[in-house]
This record gives C-alpha cells, structure tokens and sequence, in this order.
C-alpha cells in the first residue's frame, strides 16, 4: 500500500510541476508579446532599417555569381581535364592572370570538379582499369566511403561537373573553348572520327553484300523446294550466320553512330546553367539584420529589466 501511495504522491507532483512550467510559460509569453505591443513601432523601425541597411551591404559588397557545367571527356582525357581545372583553381587569386584574349580568370574566385556519381558507367569502364585497381574498387565501394570523391577513380565515370565561382559573370563557351585548345586531344579526336567513319563505311559495304546475297535466295529456292524444309530446321545454316552477321553490324554501326555525335567535342558538353547569386552570408545580409537590430533591442531591455530587479533585491 504504501509503494502505490508514494507512486500516487509522484504523479500528482509531477503534474503540479507540470502546471506550475505551463503557467510560468503563458506568463512569459504573455509578457513577451505586451513587450512586443508596446514596442511595435520601434520592432518595424529597426526592421525596415535592417532590411534596407541588408540590401544595401548585399549589392555594395557584389555578392559571388556560381554555374554549373556537365561535360563527358572523350578520347581519355579526363586526367587532364582535372589537372587543368587544378591549375585553374591556383591562378584564379591572381589578378594579373589572363588565359587567353577571349577568357580571363579575373573575376574567377574558385574553380571545381567532381565525377557525377554513377555506378554503371564504373561497371562499364572497370575493363580499362588496372588489374591492381579493381579490388580496391570493389573494397572500397559502400555508401559511407568517399569513393567518389578519390581522383584516383575519375576516369572511371562518364560525366563530371565543374562549378565555377565568380565575383561576375564570365564567358562560359570562352571557358570551354580554352579547355578545347589542346592539340594533343583535338588530333586524337580527329583520329578516332576518321577511324569510325572508315569502320562505318566498311560494315555498311558488308551489309549492302548481305542485302545482296539475301535477296537471291528467293530465286534459289524456287529451283529447289526441297531446301527449304532443311534450311528452315537448321539453326547453325550459312544463312542464319549471315543474318546474324548482319544484325550484330546493323548494332555496331547504330553504337558508332552514337559514339561520332559524341565527338564533336574533346569535352562533350550535356548541360550548363546560368549564371545565379551564390548563398552566402553577404546574400543573406537582408535577412540577417533585421533579425540581429531586434535582438539586440530585445536583449537591451532584458539586461535592463534584471539590472532594476537586482538593484531592487540589494536594496
């Protein structure tokens, strides 16, 4: 009995110190809000104050400008485009740098780079790998790891986004224009284009040769009958290895189609954004001062009203 009555006796203490908390808590929220009241109109001074004071400080200090680009480097040139984005990032505190007379880095602040994250186009590109490389892939691949953040395995993706940062706005096809300016990579490319277009004529010359050969086996037919039965029955026939032929370079030619739109570029472009203000706390100053002018005036009045209370209490 007396165990139920001391836990009896808790809960009624523990709502009483409940309701006594609720109590304090309209009290001071009912005083908060008369303090508001009374003062309203000088809340809405420092407010207007704050926010015109926060616009003007936002656009004298020039808020940073960021965009965006998605490029896929062909012909294997994505180490380089990572040391040249490197090189870059290094220059862009100088203010005497100029790249070319189309682009110049003077209003660049930061410049970055970073694989879009895609695990298929690894999967894809493992076979180009070392053969010391791909168990560490494999070891070091789980959500919590920074696997892609490790240039060591840039090659291996497909897409990489640059971010560029800028006090203003710079020429973006300037931009793109010199990271094209590499003849090692622009020869290469040619090279490869020339290849697929040789391969393209090729397999289209064997296709027309296949068309041509199918299309007198009608004829062929009409002088035997009796093959029909043993061509149609027989799967591994010369003909199904023709047709087959076919269909795998009708394939090849639709891959190397894909592959010649691709190379128009060293660096394939699929998306850029405009430039837009950067978050910041230079961006945000509008909102931050208004908020900091009314704490300040809050926390005036509350030092001052425990400053008369403790002046009270000593005397």
């Amino acid at each position: 009995m007396s165990t139920n009555d001391n836990q009896d006796i808790d809960v009624f203490d523990l709502f009483r110190w409940l309701k006594s908390q609720l109590k304090k808590f309209l009290i001071y929220g009912f005083r908060f809000f008369r303090f508001v009241f009374r003062n309203i109109l000088i809340i809405l001074l420092l407010l207007v104050i704050g926010v015109v004071a926060g616009y003007g400080l936002s656009k004298l200090l020039n808020p940073l400008k960021t965009a965006e680009i998605l490029v896929a480097p062909n012909v294997k040139s994505t180490a380089y485009l990572y040391g040249k984005i490197e090189e870059l990032d290094r220059s862009a505190s100088d203010d005497k740098s100029v790249i070319n007379k189309d682009f110049s880095i003077v209003n660049l602040k930061e410049i970055s780079i970073e694989p879009v994250e895609d695990i298929t186009s690894v999967l894809k590109n493992l076979e180009e790998f070392p053969v010391d490389i791909v168990p560490r892939i494999s070891e070091n691949y789980d959500d919590k790891s920074n696997f892609f953040d490790k240039p060591l395995y840039a090659p291996a993706y497909d897409v990489h986004k640059i971010t560029l940062v800028a006090s203003d706005t710079i020429a973006i096809e300037s931009f793109l224009a010199y990271l094209e300016k590499q003849e090692y990579f622009q020869d290469k490319r040619k090279a490869l284009l020339k290849s697929i277009a040789t391969e393209l004529e090729a397999n289209k010359f064997t296709i027309a040769q296949i068309d041509s050969t199918l299309g007198a086996v009608p004829s062929a037919l009409k002088q035997d009958r009796g093959t029909i039965t043993v061509m149609g029955s027989n799967e591994n026939s010369e003909l199904s290895a023709i047709v087959n032929t076919k269909s795998m370079l009708l394939e090849r030619n639709a891959y190397l189609e894909q592959t010649k739109a691709a190379l128009d570029r060293v660096f394939k472009v699929y998306s850029q954004s405009n430039w837009v203000n950067k978050t910041s706390l230079r961006s945000l100053l509008i909102y931050i001062l208004p908020i900091l002018l009314i704490s300040i005036f809050i926390l005036y009045h509350l030092i001052l009203r425990f400053k008369n209370r403790y002046s009270k209490e000593l005397q």
